[in-house]
């Protein structure tokens, strides 16, 4: 049977999972803060979830989704799924976006 659908979205539920875990309700922060030992503890003591990221700009913590999802999608899908473009989005005034490509213009939209 031909569904013409490149990848069911049943087959996120792992991306899902671990976008919630990354990011629903935790306190990003840069590897190279100079407070980085204070959210630890924060951490350590329950204040806050922290994941530390090498840069959270909205375009680098664009790329390091793209990345690990690329990864995820290749794995499950032998290759067929990959992440043409992802935009990352922090409020409706601060977004970033990341081709894995290099290049936006190279993204098309189908017709059909």
């Amino acid at each position: 049977m031909t569904t013409h659908f490149v990848m069911d979205f049943s087959g996120l539920k792992k991306v899902k999972a671990w976008l919630d875990e990354m990011f629903d309700h935790t306190c990003l922060i840069n590897a190279d803060d100079p407070e980085l030992e204070l959210f630890k503890d924060l951490e350590e003591r329950n204040i806050i979830q922290l994941r530390i990221l090498p840069n959270v700009s909205m375009e680098a913590t664009a790329k390091y989704v793209a990345e690990y999802v690329n990864n995820m999608l290749e794995k499950d899908t032998n290759g067929r799924v990959f992440i043409q473009a992802l935009e990352c989005r922090e409020n409706d005034k601060n977004s970033g976006w990341y081709y894995p490509n290099g290049d936006q213009n190279e993204i098309t939209q189908g017709t059909n």
